[in-house]
């Protein structure tokens, strides 16, 4: 989980630098992050499953990373939460695929 959240931070950063300017960020310091699917949540009406995903709203921007493992999971989150996916500026998906090592 430590390895995807790191990879949610370096996307992040690469929309921000891309796409935000730093002028735009300083004269708006607030954002918010909804977890839209996660396995650890305390959140009772969320479904809880394997994988991740996320809004971040900073900067006039909506970026939406991820979409976690199961579609109907995700549905079922996104309604529960009351978020609107049809004003996205960004969409993030990362693929984690297994290392493997060739002797």
């Amino acid at each position: 989980m430590k390895f995807a959240r790191w990879i949610f931070i370096a996307a992040l950063s690469m929309c921000a630098t891309t796409a935000i300017s730093p002028a735009t960020i300083a004269a708006e310091p607030t954002g918010r992050i909804t977890i839209l699917y996660d396995a650890f949540g305390a959140d009772p009406a969320m479904t809880k499953d394997w994988g991740f995903s996320a809004l971040v709203e900073v900067a006039g921007k909506r970026i939406l990373f991820d979409t976690g493992d199961n579609a109907e999971i995700f549905e079922k989150n996104v309604k529960a939460k009351g978020v609107d996916l049809t004003t996205l500026d960004f969409v993030v998906l990362s693929i984690v695929t297994p290392i493997t090592w060739l002797d």
